[in-house]
């Protein structure tokens, strides 16, 4: 078995055996970071966006609530949404695909992990085990 799936396997029965999955840890729930973001200055938070991942930032857009994205939809400039327009505009137009696409070595590294996992899962009862 590869090494990272092992790594990835011993992780999780670490966690399911202390109980982790029920119980969130202390400090690092949602609303513990929603309060934090409230207590920040607009720099802070612009400091902030600009040093996240781009799936940190769906992330966050996405906890809002629909007020509070309305909210900050009212407060960008026109050139702030002609910028953001000509952007999604851009990428339907060329036809990119969301997000980031995987190498071939990638492709071929999660083809072998993929194999791997359903040679070690246990037979299936299925319709031809009559």
């Amino acid at each position: 078995m590869p090494r990272a799936f092992l790594t990835l396997l011993f992780a999780v029965a670490l966690t399911a055996a202390s109980g982790a999955w029920a119980q969130p840890a202390p400090g690092k729930g949602p609303d513990d970071a929603d309060a934090a973001w409230r207590r920040m200055t607009p720099e802070q938070r612009e400091s902030l966006w600009r040093q996240m991942t781009p799936e940190q930032k769906v992330d966050a857009w996405k906890r809002l609530s629909p007020e509070q994205r309305q909210a900050i939809r009212q407060r960008l400039t026109p050139e702030q949404r002609e910028t953001i327009r000509q952007r999604l505009q851009e990428r339907r137009e060329s036809g990119e695909a969301p997000g980031r696409r995987l190498s071939p070595e990638e492709r071929r590294q999660l083809r072998d992990q993929i194999l791997e996992s359903n040679r070690a899962r246990p037979p299936h009862p299925g319709k031809n085990a009559r």
